[in-house]
């Protein structure tokens, strides 16, 4: 029993895939399509990282306890001024709590090593 080894670059393997499907027909899409929107996903994964980078912690910490709030930012944004009012003072409360219990944590752990 030997080991097989692919050594078709994976471009290469690609557009075998994307030309050929299991019957051997043509499977309607092609290697060039599938590239521009493999391009197109990078491109926003990185315009993401790019926002997301340029967050303050405070920000990604408001970011983070409204999805978990199950609220997105498109949601957000449509919103009334009221309703994002309440959303942003739950935020902030929570953001309090969380700083809190994060000294809390820190004290016991400095009253801990005395």
């Amino acid at each position: 029993m030997g080991l097989k080894i692919e050594t078709k670059p994976f471009s290469e393997s690609m557009l075998l895939s994307a030309k050929v499907g299991k019957n051997g027909d043509s499977g309607g899409s092609d290697f060039g399509s599938m590239l521009k929107h493999a391009e197109v996903k990078q491109s926003e994964a990185a315009s993401e990282l790019e926002k997301y980078i340029k967050m303050t912690p405070a920000q990604r910490m408001a970011a983070a306890i409204l999805k978990s709030m199950g609220i997105t930012q498109e949601q957000f944004d449509a919103m009334s001024a009221d309703q994002k009012a309440a959303i942003t003072a739950q935020i902030a409360a929570i953001m309090k709590q969380q700083m809190e219990d994060q000294m809390a944590g820190k004290q016991q752990k400095g009253a801990a090593t005395l």
